[in-house]
């Protein structure tokens, strides 16, 4: 799907929902011409949905609203986590899950390959495994402005491919820049817009898009609180890593981390 393009569960096309078992599956963002892609699928669900594998590809989940008991098969650790708002979890490449006893579930789940000639350059070495966080129990970082975030998963929580986090955006505007990293992100809570290439959207809870390297955007917090955003990016390393149009960095971000 077209980067900086967004997309919502409300008003996704009917050939790009799914469902499994009794949950309701928005394929939000697709590989579309991409090699190697990250996708991201929504899921919407009361009850129990069937399995979902993951060969080949790591998968970053986020809990959105709801709760549900999330159920990995092939794990040789942990192999069943209570979710609810906030909880993130980290699911391996040959590892199966699926949902149970979701209540009024809404959860992302962001794939990232890991194997490939691009994955294999982009991984990075991990250190212990943690198969699950709940935002709010890190500290926070500053990025571009007055913005912070909160990582939720990176190399030094086990995962090689990729870092997601919680961008956490003021009220205000922010100025035009752009990453070195392939990303996608949703809005969790708020409200605003995000313009790309002289194109202003809306944006608001489950507003989901992908951006790609070196494209540039901004993101308006046109609401009174702070914007919520959650970002999952490849290859791993820091939220503050952003540069303006002529290619200085972003304040917040030295490029010696």
């Amino acid at each position: 799907m077209k980067p900086g393009k967004v997309f919502n569960a409300a008003t996704l096309a009917s050939e790009d929902i799914t469902m499994r078992g009794q949950g309701q599956c928005f394929n939000l963002i697709k590989s579309g011409s991409f090699a190697e892609p990250m996708t991201a699928t929504e899921i919407h669900l009361t009850g129990n949905a069937s399995p979902k594998g993951s060969k080949d590809s790591d998968t970053l989940i986020y809990v959105r609203s709801g709760s549900a008991s999330l159920e990995i098969i092939g794990s040789d650790d942990e192999n069943s986590v209570k979710v609810e708002a906030g909880s993130a979890v980290h699911i391996r490449s040959g590892e199966n899950f699926f949902w149970a006893n979701g209540n009024d579930l809404k959860a992302l789940e962001v794939s990232i390959p890991v194997t490939g000639p691009f994955a294999r350059k982009q991984n990075s070495p991990t250190e212990v495994f943690q198969r699950h966080v709940k935002q709010g129990a890190s500290n926070k970082g500053a990025a571009t402005g007055s913005r912070e975030f909160e990582v939720l998963f990176d190399a030094s929580k086990g995962s090689a491919a990729a870092t997601m986090f919680i961008g956490f955006i003021p009220p205000s505007g922010a100025p035009d820049h752009y990453h070195l990293y392939d990303e996608i992100c949703q809005i969790v809570s708020g409200t605003g817009s995000v313009a790309v290439d002289g194109e202003i959207q809306d944006i608001s809870a489950g507003s989901t898009f992908s951006i790609t390297p070196r494209l540039l955007h901004s993101i308006v917090n046109s609401g009174t609180e702070d914007l919520w955003l959650l970002g999952i990016f490849r290859p791993q390393g820091s939220p503050a890593a952003a540069y303006y149009p002529d290619g200085r960095p972003a304040p917040g971000y030295s490029e010696t981390e």
